[in-house]
């Protein structure tokens, strides 16, 4: 392999599956896991991914199927920052949330479902990612926490002309949440 082709973000995105996994064998200390994340999401060639790993055994990583019609992924990153998607647009049928030292906010209550089945694919580290669904969605939370909290509340009960929210991934001493629509403010609120 040529390393000094340029790398994808499905190639950084594998890089630092790769390196939480590491973390969380203990291959890895939590600066060096740190380190090497921001490291992965700043790559530009393989060159710059293979020295993050050279050392580590590889392990598997979970394979998202391929998306149908060349659909393109929502990537959203926070890396000691904040980073939403919230309003009207379309949600594609996977989105990338990464976090680490940082919150991302994944809102679909306005959104319109370019397919029935949508999943959030959420790499946390010290971080949250929150999603937002509008009451009735169905959700499945498959994300695995080390160290960290994976919830759903609020989100009322499944109706199965709902579209279907998918959460994958992996927290390591963070949070992904999924949560219902957002209250206004008390004072907004209408009294009856």
């Amino acid at each position: 392999m040529n390393l000094a082709l340029r790398a994808s973000d499905g190639d950084r995105d594998q890089v630092t599956e790769l390196l939480h996994a590491a973390y969380a064998d203990g291959r890895l200390t939590q600066d060096e896991h740190t380190d090497r994340v921001a490291a992965a999401i700043r790559a530009t060639t393989f060159g710059d991914l293979t020295a993050l790993t050279a050392d580590l055994v590889p392990a598997p990583v979970a394979r998202i199927a391929p998306l149908p019609d060349n659909a393109q992924p929502e990537r959203l990153t926070a890396v000691l920052s904040e980073s939403k998607r919230r309003g009207v647009w379309v949600v594609q049928p996977v989105t990338h949330a990464t976090a680490v030292l940082g919150e991302v906010v994944v809102d679909l209550t306005e959104a319109t479902f370019a397919v029935p089945t949508v999943v959030i694919d959420c790499s946390v580290f010290a971080g949250q990612v929150t999603i937002r669904v509008p009451l009735g969605t169905n959700v499945s939370m498959l994300a695995t926490a080390i160290l960290a909290e994976n919830s759903v509340k609020g989100i009322g009960t499944p109706d199965p002309s709902m579209p279907t929210v998918v959460v994958k991934g992996t927290a390591i001493v963070g949070e992904i949440c999924v949560r219902g629509p957002r209250r206004p403010p008390f004072w907004k609120r209408r009294v009856a």
